[in-house]
This record gives C-alpha cells, structure tokens and sequence, in this order.
C-alpha cells in the first residue's frame, strides 16, 4: 500500500482470515495411507494448509534483507561471507514452530512484495514437479533462485527437502554467492508434541574469490537440544578467519579464529586441571579407606588412576561457547506479533491417534 509519493509503504498487520483448527482424526486418516509418499502429489485436508501461499512464504526470506546492505558495504571479503553466512540462516527463522501447510500456487501465480529498499516477485513456473522461482533486487544486491520442495511422510515425521539453488549477488563487488538449503524435519506428527528442527550441511560458495563458508546445522535428540548451528568462514586458501555459532531461530554470533583458538586453549587447561583435582582426591580418599596392615600389601600400580578417564574429558568443540570467547553478535530473530498463533500454527500440537 503507498501512502505518498515518496514510495512509503505500510505494512499490513493481520493476513486476510485465520487459520482454521485441525481436525486429529482426519488428519490421520490422510496420513496412514502416506506412508513413504511424496505429499505434494496427495490431496490433503484444507485444515492443514496456512491462510498463505507457498509463493508468500518464500518472500519470507527477505524478512531480514538490511544484513545483506551491511555486508555490500564491508571491505574485507571474510566480513562479506560472514554477513551472506548470516542471512542464509535468518532466512530460516520464520519456519520455527511453523507447522501449517502453505496453499500450492497454480502454474503461472506470481505474487509481488515492495517495500522502501527492495522488491521481490515470484513465480509458479513448474506445476508437477512443484517449482517456484523467485527474484529479488534493491540497489545493493540481487537475490534470486528456485525451490522445488520435497516433501515425504515417513511414519513419524515429516521430512522437507527444499531442491534448488539460491545466489546473492552484490553490486559493489560484482561478487556472487550460492548455497542450497538444509532439509527440515518435523517430529512427533502421530503422537507427541510437534517440533521443528532444520538439519545438515549447508556451504555458501563466493564464485568470485573463492571464500566459503561452511554451516552445520546440528541433529537434535529432543526440542531443548535443537536448533544449533556452527559454522566457519574460510580464505581461498583454506584458512579458516570466522567462526560463526548460535540457534537458527534465535541468533547468530562470530568470533576471530584467533579468539576461538584462545578460548579452546583456556578450556583444555580448565578441563586438565579439573581432572587432576579430581584424580588427586580420588586417590587420596582411596588412600585414607586403607588400614595400615593392607595398605603393606597393596601394589602401588593399582591405585593408579589411567589416562582413560581424561580422553573421556575430552573437549567437545561444538559446546556452547557463547558465553566463554569473545564474540560479536550477527543478528537476532525478531518477536512475533502476539496474534500470530490465530493467522499461522505456531503452536506445538499433539496427535493423539484414536
């Protein structure tokens, strides 16, 4: 919507309807004979779906655009890399606890969003397989590529492939970014409560000079221990400059190799000392349970404690380090609106079969 002619636009604060509620048994009923299946080819309950279309969702991912006029303006292409890093995973955090289905756009539907400094169209260009195109561009970058989802049921979770290559493009540096995103799971979708985590590999790729970084976005166990990611941004000659950690729906922070280097050195001597406390106390409290008469006949080598226990004290470089090294903070997610649960399902939900 303009509201002058200096093109200022007023975002909208509601979508067109809400969201209907699911129906438990339906649902199941749809899913029982998905088994396996690829879902884009089977008709589902109107119930699941968003008041959106897939086309609408992938303009999502320009939700944090002003990171990528930051790093059109950075100097050191390590700096650039990490910014474009940045923004392939805020990208992601819009999908966090969403469990409702977009609509599937007809062949042919596009759908255009303007605002002060970018403008994005996208397109249904492909109808089986389902393939949306999309194209961005402000005055500091383009954005632009293809998704072709796959989507399968795999009798307790729902696995989501999202095919295709993305490129960012900076006009400055007439520099050129690639990457696919990581697939996404949701868990618990028979019974239990529904949780979203976003998982694997994904390596960003600069055409132009041979930068890259590499994001691990790590396998969870359970909903507390999910969503983080780890990462690092490597020169053209392998060596690594940034490292890069935090949770895709929350966060993203960056330390200097030189930092994180130091931070690990602090910790393994931590982690050395720990352990001698540990087996010096060890050792003396099996000294003192000794009367005198056995201790004459013990072979000192038994009460030696092995090195077995300080290889299992092993430093576990993926931990939490956010609060140890000296970092910088990327971005952070944004609060949703409080209303958000009536026009998107945000809610964690439980399937309880019957």
């Amino acid at each position: 919507m303009t509201t002058s002619n200096n093109e200022s636009f007023i975002q909208r604060t509601c979508l067109p309807s809400e969201m209907l509620q699911w129906n438990d048994r339906n649902i199941m009923s749809v899913l029982k004979n998905c088994l396996g299946k690829e879902l884009s080819k089977v008709t589902m309950p109107v119930t699941l779906n968003e008041p959106l279309s897939f086309l609408q969702r992938v303009c999502e991912y320009m939700e944090y655009a002003e990171i990528l006029n930051k790093a059109n303006k950075e100097e050191d292409p390590a700096d650039r890399m990490k910014l474009v890093a940045t923004f392939a995973v805020s990208a992601l955090a819009s999908n966090w606890e969403r469990v409702g289905k977009p609509f599937n756009p007809l062949l042919g539907e596009t759908y255009e969003l303007q605002r002060n400094d970018f403008k994005i169209l996208c397109e249904q260009v492909s109808h089986h397989p389902p393939i949306s195109a999309f194209h961005a561009e402000s005055s500091n970058y383009k954005f632009y590529g293809s998704i072709n989802p796959k989507i399968k049921f795999m009798g307790k979770s729902i696995n989501i492939q999202p095919k295709g290559m993305v490129t960012v493009e900076l006009t400055r540096w007439n520099e050129a970014y690639s990457w696919s995103n990581v697939n996404c799971c949701v868990h618990n979708v028979v019974v239990g409560k529904l949780w979203i985590e976003q998982l694997g590999t994904m390596e960003i790729k600069n055409h132009s000079n041979g930068y890259r970084a590499i994001l691990d976005f790590k396998e969870a166990s359970s909903s507390q221990e999910a969503n983080k990611v780890f990462g690092i941004v490597e020169n053209d000659e392998k060596k690594v400059r940034y490292r890069l950690f935090g949770k895709w729906n929350e966060f993203l922070k960056c330390a200097s190799e030189e930092d994180y280097q130091l931070c690990m050195q602090q910790k393994h001597v931590n982690e050395s000392m720990s352990s001698h406390d540990r087996n010096s106390k060890k050792l003396f409290s099996k000294l003192n349970s000794f009367k005198m008469p056995s201790f004459l006949g013990v072979n000192i080598q038994d009460d030696l404690v092995g090195t077995s226990e300080l290889k299992s004290l092993s430093l576990n470089e993926d931990a939490d380090i956010s609060s140890d090294i000296k970092s910088a903070l990327l971005w952070k997610c944004k609060e949703r609106p409080a209303y958000s649960s009536k026009m998107v399902q945000i809610r964690c939900q439980s399937f309880n079969q019957t």
